[in-house]
């Protein structure tokens, strides 16, 4: 579909209706205008990024929206929020970092949000929301609404590349988004030709077979007569719609921008397209309202601004011991547990089952329990195609559909942008990247996204989301061998599992799936799926596994094997290898304790730190890098808070730091190796350290 031109008659409005139009831009400016003042003052903390100018888009745009729309805002956000119908109290308090503003003052100028209006915290990356925006349209689509996203960003956002994957993503769905481009032409301080050959970016939908339109920003009625056509089609289920509208940011990117870039010439060209003065002014030539009813609405804007000023001013600070309130961070707050002890027995040869199987059988279970659980991904619902990179998925979109098995582009920003947007909008959903090594495509979204929104929501929002991540070297290369859930033990808001046994991955993956906050579920490629329940010389990784599923406590550790004389703290392979070993040493009168803590965050310190209090002695081995390793972590909070047990310093085995490679006698050699735990423990047993008033 090309984009559309349109030279229709400027939309006829009643006297009520245009100086309710009036009366939201001159709110909207004098917020700003009044924020930026006591800014300068030293009253409000932080940054402040305006949009003075820019009235006509939030307002035109906005005045037509349903509280049960939703809109996605940008580093912009205060005309946004206002227009959608955020307080403007509540507003003022915010950017104060009051206990009173619409987030009790854990967003900001930058975050600025209600869900209950609709309105998602405002995402202060550039290009953040366009991934998100078809998840929450996603979410109302499947609930069979006709409601619709707005996803505002700006004309620096279309280099982004989630602006590629989140259009084609909505559009290959069909799904009812509305993307606005307020085209300012700038970014920051950059005019945007210089770094775009194509500054039509109404031109760009045709390449995503949607319909566009470039349109007046500076005029208020314009934007509504091109958002209503927009409304139109998305409400009517024919998808999403692209709108740019042109419009002129008077004052600068931010404080310190005294706009030297721009040209006098420039600026005066478009101040007089300003769009209050030019809008108030045509009401009262037009007939539609007399000067003195424009003065009216122009004085109840101020007013309003007036009383928000005083009642952010006066406001009380928010306590802050409620920074660290765990309800907040999480949906589900860790609760202290105890780990549990070894994996169950069954007498059912049957049901000794892999961890591919029980993975399978879980997510068939969910599926038929929770009509609100939806998987997707590459690959994971395609009629006789792979089921996923490992087959986990095999036969669940015949039987559930694939409006809940969904396969997507090949596209990881867009797939856990709309996992996300999905989740907030009230669904539960397990997305899928094949590789854990492909996460780093979908950083911004898990570590900005994901984990920061409840926060910044002040808990006002939970994303229930299972990001299933395939770890570990196994002859594939360095950009497929990677075990990167050290790095996400490190982002507070998301919750990490490492799956290393059926059992486990049964119990585990039911109570992340169930769970209202964003878990990465990392499992081992080589443990996926041995074919006997023993093998000669190794401890193979089948298990028995009840039939119907059944949820782990979230955080609990597992006790794999009781010792008295040093703990062993190991994931995935590296934990059979440890559990040989115990084997191997109980022949010599030595007894290991083996821990699988299962969830890196959080983690059970508890259940590991009774058992080092018990032994004396650590070890620690896992396939991720020794630098920075989530054992890095273990080490040194045991050594900081049990110093005094210890009778030997903790050890750890990991691997090298050093690329995976491919050949297999290189990957041993970058690999930690059994030889190399058997080593350490053996270092550990060795060693008794003797302390000033400890025998």
């Amino acid at each position: 579909m090309s984009q559309s031109t349109h030279t229709l008659q400027k939309e006829v409005l009643g006297t009520d209706e245009s100086l309710h139009l009036l009366e939201e831009m001159v709110l909207i400016r004098q917020f700003e205008q009044t924020a930026y003042l006591r800014y300068l003052q030293g009253e409000i903390p932080g940054t402040l990024h305006q949009s003075q100018g820019q009235e006509a888009v939030a307002v035109g745009v906005c005045s037509l929206l349903r509280t049960e729309d939703w809109i996605t805002s940008t580093h912009r956000p205060h005309g946004h929020a206002l227009a959608k119908g955020l307080d403007p109290a509540a507003g003022m308090a915010e950017i104060y970092g009051r206990e009173t503003g619409c987030l009790g003052g854990r967003g900001g100028s930058m975050h600025l949000g209600d869900p209950a209006l609709g309105i998602l915290p405002s995402i202060a990356i550039v290009g953040g929301g366009i991934t998100i925006a078809p998840g929450l349209a996603h979410a109302l689509k499947y609930k069979e609404t006709d409601n619709v996203v707005v996803c505002f960003f700006g004309d620096g956002a279309v280099n982004e590349g989630a602006f590629h994957e989140g259009v084609n993503y909505a559009a290959a769905f069909n799904l009812p988004v509305i993307f606005v481009c307020e085209n300012n032409m700038y970014g920051a301080s950059t005019p945007f030709h210089e770094t775009t050959r194509n500054i039509n970016v109404a031109s760009r939908g045709e390449a995503y077979g949607i319909p566009s339109e470039q349109a007046d920003g500076m005029d208020v009625r314009a934007v509504r007569e091109a958002t209503q056509r927009a409304l139109e089609t998305a409400r009517s289920g024919k998808g999403p719609v692209l709108l740019e509208f042109l419009t002129y940011r008077y004052v600068g990117h931010s404080r310190g921008d005294a706009r030297g870039y721009r040209t006098k010439d420039e600026e005066a060209i478009w101040a007089a397209k300003d769009p209050i003065k030019t809008f108030g002014a045509a009401l009262v030539e037009e007939g539609t309202a007399s000067e003195e009813q424009v003065k009216e609405a122009t004085a109840r804007a101020k007013k309003r601004i007036a009383e928000a000023l005083k009642h952010a001013q006066q406001a009380p600070w928010p306590d802050p011991v409620t920074a660290l309130a765990p309800n907040i961070i999480f949906g589900n707050p860790p609760q202290e547990v105890e780990g549990a002890g070894p994996l169950e027995e069954g007498s059912e040869e049957e049901r000794y089952i892999s961890i591919a199987d029980s993975i399978r059988e879980t997510l068939h279970s969910e599926l038929g329990t929770d009509p609100n659980l939806v998987l997707l991904g590459e690959d994971v619902g395609v009629p006789g195609g792979f089921g996923g990179a490992f087959g986990v998925y095999q036969g669940l979109a015949e039987e559930y559909g694939r409006h809940r098995v969904i396969d997507t582009p090949i596209s990881e920003k867009a797939i856990m942008g709309a996992a996300i947007g999905a989740a907030i909008g009230g669904l539960r959903t397990v997305p899928d990247l094949q590789y854990a090594d492909f996460v780093f495509e979908a950083m911004d979204e898990l570590v900005n996204e994901a984990a920061k929104q409840r926060y910044m929501s002040n808990g006002k929002l939970t994303i229930p989301t299972v990001l299933r991540c395939p770890v570990g070297a196994s002859q594939r290369g360095a950009q497929h061998a990677q075990c990167p859930e050290s790095f996400f033990m490190h982002v507070p808001g998301i919750k990490v599992l490492c799956i290393s046994d059926p059992y486990t991955a049964k119990g585990a993956l039911t109570a992340a799936i169930r769970d209202d906050d964003p878990v990465l579920v990392f499992e081992h490629k080589l443990l996926y799926g041995a074919k006997k329940r023993q093998e000669a010389g190794s401890i193979n990784t089948r298990a028995y596994v009840p039939e119907e599923n059944f949820a782990l406590p979230v955080g609990q550790a597992r006790v794999r094997r009781r010792g008295k004389d040093a703990t062993i703290v190991a994931t995935f392979t590296e934990l059979y290898k440890a559990l040989e070993l115990a084997e191997k040493l109980s022949a010599e009168g030595i007894e290991l304790e083996v821990i699988d803590p299962v969830w890196l965050s959080p983690f059970d310190w508890t259940t590991v730190m009774e058992s080092v209090r018990r032994t004396g002695r650590l070890v620690i081995a896992h396939e991720a890098h020794l630098t920075g390793g989530w054992g890095a972590e273990v080490s040194a909070r045991i050594s900081d808070e049990l110093f005094a047990d210890l009778k030997a310093p903790v050890r750890r085995v990991a691997s090298r730091d050093i690329p995976m490679p491919f050949s297999p006698p290189l990957e041993a050699a970058v690999l930690p190796l059994a030889e190399h735990i058997e080593a350490a423990v053996r270092d550990v047993l060795s060693t008794d350290h003797t302390r000033s008033g400890k025998e």
